[in-house]
């Protein structure tokens, strides 16, 4: 959540390069922040994932607002490599609770972690700065930065906000998951089958058999899925893709996870079949022919698994309807990410509970590369789950000793 209008405006563009990239400007004068352009310019080449970038330039885009609105110079500042003071740095924190709090549609007040990230993100910028501007007078150059840097470190670190709960992974009930595939299997089924029911499902099938993101979904393309002899599919990180950039521009999905090649884990998977169906019976686009009637044709000027009704490749504001029709028509709370969790809470049940203590670890590596994770600290959402759910039963699909069905 940004919320708006900050003085300084976040601009986000592709450039030359097809490459998404930001400019921080004064939103009256629509002057560019000279600081501001520096640091995109260095967040655009270090930054892997466009999300990222953004992220970051949305905690500078607030630190440079803060900076005009309190009349801090902190362009003069941040050019000479200096640090905020203490008071300075209070202030802001200040200043930041109550920006961030407007954002919000009731005036709640902003989260822990979205307010210590604006905290941690400011920080970076400052200590960026200061590495490379920064110019000692009579002190060696190495030890007054670290010296520096450490104490404006304990101010921002009192700053922030302590969180006294433990986040725990939400999570789909059996029985929801149960609705949800009954709905769906029913709707996306028969000849007067909707499309847009048809294209829900297989998102569905994705996200709670793989534990998919629906950026990942949405980014797949017909090279990274099953065929009848080879069942995997594979996630592919954008800046890893040769070819065309996708048409959905500064919008199109960017999956956050690490690369990975999936096959299906549970015995009545729908895959697969449901893709290869869908491929060859869904993936059309509108035609006119020379006596002027409309077909539907298979030719379409991209890969991308999911498309629209017109043959674009679907885009995630589409993908967001879906998930909240299927939650009118189900009366589930629902989002595509929850599915997610409900695939990675009953697999992570599934493996705590192996008794083997050397095949538990084994699994554990295992589904963290499944959930195309860097390390295992991204499971303890899921360890938390399943700490307050010992006597849940779970499907067993990482545990090898049962079969049981997760679907209806």
């Amino acid at each position: 959540m940004t919320p708006d209008p900050f003085p300084i405006a976040l601009r986000r563009f592709i450039d030359a390069n097809g490459q998404p990239n930001g400019m921080l400007v004064n939103r009256d004068t629509f002057a560019p922040s000279i600081p501001g352009s520096l640091y995109a310019a260095s967040l655009a080449r270090r930054c892997a994932s466009p999300n990222t970038l953004y992220r970051y330039l949305q905690f500078a885009q607030a630190l440079l607002s803060w900076g005009l609105e309190s009349g801090v110079d902190l362009d003069q500042r941040l050019l000479h490599g200096l640090p905020l003071s203490g008071g300075e740095i209070e202030y802001y924190g200040l200043w930041l609770e109550r920006r961030l709090k407007r954002g919000q549609a009731k005036l709640q007040q902003p989260s822990v972690v979205t307010f210590n990230a604006y905290l941690i993100g400011a920080e970076e910028m400052i200590n960026w700065f200061m590495d490379h501007y920064f110019e000692p007078i009579g002190r060696d150059r190495g030890v007054a930065i670290e010296s520096q840097r450490a104490a404006s470190h304990r101010w921002w670190k009192r700053v922030r906000k302590v969180s006294r709960s433990e986040k725990v992974a939400p999570d789909l009930s059996d029985d929801e998951i149960s609705e949800i595939e009954t709905f769906l299997g029913g709707a996306s089924k028969g000849p007067q089958a909707k499309s847009s029911w048809i294209r829900a499902y297989l998102i569905w099938r994705l996200a709670i058999e793989f534990g998919f993101r629906i950026g990942e979904i949405l980014a797949l393309r017909l090279e990274d899925c099953p065929t009848r002899l080879d069942p995997t599919f594979r996630i592919v990180r954008i800046e890893d893709r040769t070819g065309k950039p996708d048409p959905r521009g500064l919008k199109a999905p960017r999956p956050k996870t690490l690369g990975r090649a999936l096959a299906p884990v549970i015995s009545n998977t729908v895959f697969p079949r449901l893709v290869i169906d869908y491929q060859a019976d869904h993936r059309l686009k509108k035609a006119r022919r020379p006596n002027g009637q409309t077909a539907w044709r298979p030719v379409l000027g991209h890969t991308y698994l999911l498309v629209s009704d017109s043959g674009d490749p679907l885009p995630s504001p589409s993908a967001k309807s879906l998930a909240e029709a299927i939650a009118r028509e189900t009366g589930v709370p629902f989002n595509w990410h929850l599915a997610r969790h409900a695939f990675f809470n009953r697999a992570y049940a599934a493996v705590a509970n192996l008794e083997d203590p050397t095949l538990r670890a084994s699994r554990m590596e295992d589904l963290v590369y499944w959930g195309g994770w860097r390390d295992s600290n991204s499971l303890s959402i899921y360890t938390a789950r399943a700490r307050r759910e010992r006597a849940r039963t779970s499907v067993a699909i990482w545990g090898g000793t049962q079969r049981m069905e997760p679907l209806a």
